[in-house]
């Protein structure tokens, strides 16, 4: 009989399997994010005129590491009703107004240059490098569209790493690793895969880090693949924001306190994991060192001031009732500048699998995994509302649930683990609440993606609309037109989205099927001999 040690590796699914899962979540959540990068108008994310003017610049040798900094750009990339201050955009925050509003560039304007400001100006150049070329060499919209695409392209490799180790990990335990893996890609967060924004990339990063954490310390995956995805991830972690560094160390305190001692001490005397330590550290470095020479230290010294904040206690009121309930919404259901709002019922269908993984795994998995969620949860909480109340000292709010993700992806993918790994809910169950929530949750993807086409192109009367009550809101719902569309029509993002729900559905429902299977039959001979030998 294996050693318990043994059990659990004998769990895993073979190779193959993670290599199939893989690929349908690379093209699952390429084909969504490519449906977000070619329905949005230039700078129909949030900050991305900002990131755009960033990359040009880093491909330009425009290496500036002062928050304050001005970049010298094409004028094309400078269309009047963009700019990088709020009161000069023409279309953010003001949802009555169309993407129309934003004029085309001029004949000539892509060799006319330009100064601006960007307030990415002081960002870690990396990710600029990376996914900013096109910019460079084309700096139009087809030039963005093209970034959008490597940034895409970025996160969804990382997306389809998690999505293979959740996999395997399902073998034995349920598919909720899994269900833990897609809960944690909101709406919210696959639009920022489809934009120029670090952020996309960040929190797809930070999924991978805490799905890989958890398969090598929790549930003693000994895979190489496993290993190199923890590498990569938390490295690219490391560098994209300012806040990386924080996140990696949260997910590794966080996830460390749930391991045991032994395979702790097991680990730290491997090679192949000092090497990725390593790598990891020098990343880490890298990222640190940027921060320390661009002054992005703390929170901005100022923002789109507003005379609405109150003082005292009625603050400490306000943040409660509130700027709270907006992060929350934030994290699901806010979608471009956090101003477009998908349809209530589905946020609340969102939360609802969420809390049921958070609920089970907290109240049946024991102690330490309470604490464990607990500090996850309060800790992504605890610095949106303490970032809020130092920038409202300063007359603006800074928060917005989205800044959070990176560190609160971690709590469904963590309960997911919990509830599988102990058997809090048998196998069969978990498969039946997988495909249900499956057919509600996955197409609220394709939702999310055709209401913000709408306020785009329609746009919404109210400034604040119930989108619950969409259709007397806006005067048409019909994504293939409008008084802006989307170069050619709206069509082939409409397709890539549909696209996208199909293969992210097949993935789910391959992923849920149960029945009874052999522990031993689900490893290659190779790691059959190595375990019981």
């Amino acid at each position: 009989m294996p050693s318990a040690p043994s059990r659990a590796v004998l769990r895993l699914k073979p190779r193959s399997t993670g290599t199939k899962a893989f690929l349908l979540a690379f093209v699952g959540f390429f084909l969504l994010g490519s449906a977000w990068s070619m329905a949005m108008p230039y700078d129909g994310s949030a900050d991305e005129f900002r990131h755009v003017v960033r990359a040009y610049g880093v491909l330009d040798g425009q290496i500036a590491a002062r928050a304050n900094a001005t970049i010298t750009v094409p004028k094309s990339l400078v269309p009047n009703g963009i700019a990088d201050q709020d009161p000069l955009s023409c279309m953010r925050w003001k949802l009555n107004e169309t993407a129309a509003c934003v004029s085309a560039p001029a004949p000539g304007d892509e060799h006319r240059m330009v100064v601006t400001t960007s307030g990415a100006a002081n960002y870690n150049p990396i990710y600029y490098a990376v996914t900013g070329w096109p910019i460079k060499f084309f700096p139009n919209y087809s030039g963005v569209i093209a970034a959008r695409l490597l940034t895409c392209l970025l996160t969804s490799a990382l997306l389809g790493g998690a999505v293979a180790v959740a996999v395997r990990l399902a073998r034995g335990r349920g598919p909720l690793v899994l269900g833990g893996v897609l809960l944690a890609m909101t709406p919210v967060a696959v639009n920022l895969t489809g934009a120029v924004n670090p952020a996309g990339p960040e929190i797809a990063a930070a999924v991978a880090v805490w799905t890989s954490l958890i398969a090598i310390l929790l549930a003693r995956d000994d895979s190489k693949w496993t290993l190199a995805l923890f590498g990569v991830s938390a490295g690219t972690l490391a560098v994209l924001r300012e806040l990386g560094i924080g996140w990696l160390l949260a997910a590794l305190v966080v996830i460390a306190f749930g391991a045991s001692r032994d395979r702790l001490r097991e680990l730290a005397r491997r090679r192949s994991v000092l090497l990725w330590a390593t790598v990891v550290v020098i990343a880490a470095v890298v990222g640190a060192a940027w921060i320390m020479l661009s002054t992005q230290g703390g929170i901005p010294a100022s923002g789109q001031q507003t005379n609405a904040i109150p003082q005292g206690v009625k603050l400490v009121i306000k943040e409660l009732t509130h700027r709270v309930p907006m992060y929350t919404n934030g994290l699901v259901g806010l979608t471009s500048f956090g101003d477009v709002a998908i349809p209530l019922p589905l946020t609340l269908a969102w939360f609802a699998a969420v809390g049921a993984l958070l609920i089970t795994a907290a109240r049946r998995g024991g102690g330490r995994a309470l604490l464990q969620l607990a500090a996850i949860v309060a800790g992504g909480y605890l610095f949106l509302v303490a970032a809020d109340l130092q920038a409202a000292a300063g007359g603006w709010w800074f928060s917005q649930g989205r800044y959070a993700l990176p560190l609160l992806v971690g709590a469904p993918i963590l309960a997911g683990f919990v509830i599988g790994e102990r058997g809090l809910v048998s196998v069969g169950r978990q498969a039946r609440a997988m495909r249900w929530a499956a057919w509600i949750l996955i197409p609220t993807q394709g939702v999310a993606l055709w209401i913000t086409m709408i306020r785009f192109q329609h746009a919404f009367d109210s400034l604040h609309p119930n989108l619950v009550f969409l259709f007397g809101q806006t005067s048409s719902v019909n994504p293939f037109s409008g008084k802006w569309t989307p170069p050619g029509s709206g069509v082939p993002a409409v397709l890539l989205g549909i696209a996208g729900i199909v293969v992210l559905l097949t993935l789910v429902l391959r992923a849920a099927r149960s029945r009874p299977i052999s522990d031993i039959e689900t490893v290659t001979i190779r790691e059959r001999y190595i375990r019981i030998s």
